[in-house]
């Protein structure tokens, strides 16, 4: 159950995030490899423990997103949830992908789950699509960040698929399809580097698109599976009515 959530997304885009020096020239010497200069403004990243980011990033390093300055990971986790403004005990810890993980896999598939679910949608039934929110999982309360979309009709009947990324896990991707985790995928530019092995360009884009495909296609057979069992229940519905109306 979400704890969290903030208001729903026009898009599923993160927020406006660039180089630039919004708050200004620090003193600090910048983190980037081979960059010398001593103009750095020190992450503005602070976790659920209230520890703060300890790197430095000069105006051509550092990504800005709501005038504060970010290193590239913790501007990927800022943009994935895009808000200015977070509740204390929110954010995960320093070195945690989780939020900015299913945020990235989920822009990469967003237009295809949509089409998923609109060819089993009812008609008059609306497609919502959540941010991405902290929720709670099982009785240990593990943290997790997730990212839905939704099909509902006006008979209370809907469609849910989300994409879930645990802090605990946080090199792999959970798709759930209604209540049940149908699967659990890690990336394989996240496999290769937990190997240390380089691949590239082409072979990269290559095994990312296999990686969507084979996301889109666990969620499409689920659906279907989903879609299919409400069609079942609704037959008994239909049916248990009309034994009752036939009885009164």
């Amino acid at each position: 159950m979400p704890i969290w959530k903030p208001g729903r997304d026009k898009a599923s885009g993160p927020a406006d995030a660039g180089p630039g020096d919004a708050q200004g020239i620090g003193t600090a010497l910048c983190c980037e490899k081979g960059c010398e200069l001593q103009t750095g403004v020190p992450c503005a990243y602070v976790d659920r423990k209230n520890r703060s980011c300890p790197t430095a990033w000069c105006p051509a390093h550092g990504l800005v997103i709501h005038g504060q300055t970010y290193c590239r990971r913790h501007a990927g986790t800022i943009s994935a949830l895009g808000l200015s403004s977070f509740e204390a005990g929110v954010l995960p810890d320093l070195s945690n992908r989780a939020p900015s993980l299913v945020s990235w896999v989920a822009r990469e598939v967003d237009a295809d789950v949509r089409e998923i679910l609109s060819q089993y949608a009812a008609p008059g039934s609306h497609l919502s699509v959540d941010p991405v929110y902290l929720v709670f999982l099982g009785s240990h309360r593990r943290r997790a960040w997730e990212r839905a979309w939704k099909v509902s009709d006006h008979t209370g009947h809907s469609l849910r698929v989300a994409l879930i990324v645990e802090e605990d896990a946080d090199v792999e991707v959970g798709i759930k399809v209604g209540s049940a985790i149908r699967a659990r995928i890690v990336p394989p530019w996240i496999a290769l580097r937990l190997r240390h092995r380089p691949m590239d360009p082409y072979e990269d884009a290559r095994r990312r698109k296999e990686f969507n495909t084979r996301i889109l296609e666990i969620v499409r057979t689920a659906v279907r599976e989903e879609s299919e069992f409400n069609q079942r229940i609704e037959s008994r519905e239909d049916v248990m009515r009309q034994i009752i109306q036939s009885d009164q």
